[in-house]
């Protein structure tokens, strides 16, 4: 177990846990939607499997579920939706090329919902209106191969989610607090009306800078400031796993600069809620940086 951080000038009158702890299920996908969700996703490995088994010359691929979902940090955005990621494996290498592979897929589950799809750099995307997407990157990974090659439009490139989601497992989790952060931190970066990094990059900062503590306003406040002083010294947010490629990549320079502007503000305001007389108080200022589901009571 970690040490607790504890500073003695956070009031308790400004004690805001057990608001963080009602967000937090506020913003998790309940259980009717997980389980339409499972469903659906059973329901296009069937029609992606039956697909493969009736092409000739065809191998029939095996599935594995990733990212968020895998890691237990999925969030609904503020418009209701969600996504998640349900990767394809070949355990041969295919003889056509990564593209047209992406393009069988796509005609696999072509018609299957009333939202269509799409066909993304490097996934395709199944639209269900209203309610979540479905992204279907494609890979494949022999016997001899350390790790699998993820097709893109453009090429097969080395990608590994499997060892990205054992990273995260095996970091201390302090009895779900760094998950509950990285849903946190997720769900300030859905508020803010500017391009802000990625959910991957989020999580990849909360779990390298996570400081656990027993209130979770106290510990989002202090991780978020351990990420702000991160970048004195670096800028990216390399993956952790192959092919270790930089979360940051799709910001340039200017949004760069706007994430860490809007960083201070959070770091800021959060100062601000802990410092306050009482819990009332302390939840607006709460409500401000994290949106209209942070309770205030």
């Amino acid at each position: 177990m970690k040490k607790m951080f504890f500073d003695k000038k956070y009031s308790d009158m400004a004690n805001t846990h057990s608001q963080f702890l009602k967000f937090e299920k506020g913003i998790s996908v309940p259980k009717a939607k997980v389980d339409k969700m499972r469903s659906s996703r059973l329901a296009l490995e069937k029609r992606i499997v039956d697909f493969f088994k009736a092409k000739s010359n065809s191998i029939v691929p095996k599935f594995y579920i990733q990212g968020s979902y895998k890691m237990r940090t999925m969030v609904i955005g503020k418009d209701g939706m969600y996504d998640v990621d349900l990767g394809i494996y070949f355990l041969t290498k295919p003889d056509v090329e990564p593209k047209t592979l992406q393009k069988w897929v796509l005609e696999a589950i072509n018609g299957h919902t009333s939202g269509g799809a799409q066909h993304k750099e490097k996934c395709i995307r199944v639209i269900y209106k209203s309610d979540f997407d479905i992204d279907l990157p494609v890979y494949y990974k022999t016997t001899q191969d350390k790790h699998p090659f993820l097709a893109t439009k453009t090429g097969w490139v080395k990608s590994d989610p499997k060892e990205l989601c054992d990273w995260f497992d095996a970091r201390d989790n302090n009895n779900g607090q760094l998950l509950r952060l990285v849903k946190y931190f997720k769900t300030w970066a859905h508020c803010r009306s500017r391009k802000m990094p990625s959910g991957i990059a989020f999580t990849k900062w909360v779990a390298v800078h996570f400081k656990p503590n027993d209130r979770d306003d106290i510990a989002f406040y202090e991780t978020a400031k351990a990420i702000k002083n991160y970048f004195i010294l670096d800028s990216s947010c390399k993956n952790p796993a192959t092919p270790g490629d930089d979360f940051l990549a799709k910001l340039d320079a200017n949004q760069f600069e706007n994430f860490k502007d809007s960083l201070k503000s959070l770091i800021e305001s959060a100062k601000s809620a802990l410092e306050q007389e009482n819990t009332l108080k302390a939840c607006h200022i709460w409500k401000q940086q994290l949106g209209e589901r942070f309770p205030v009571e």
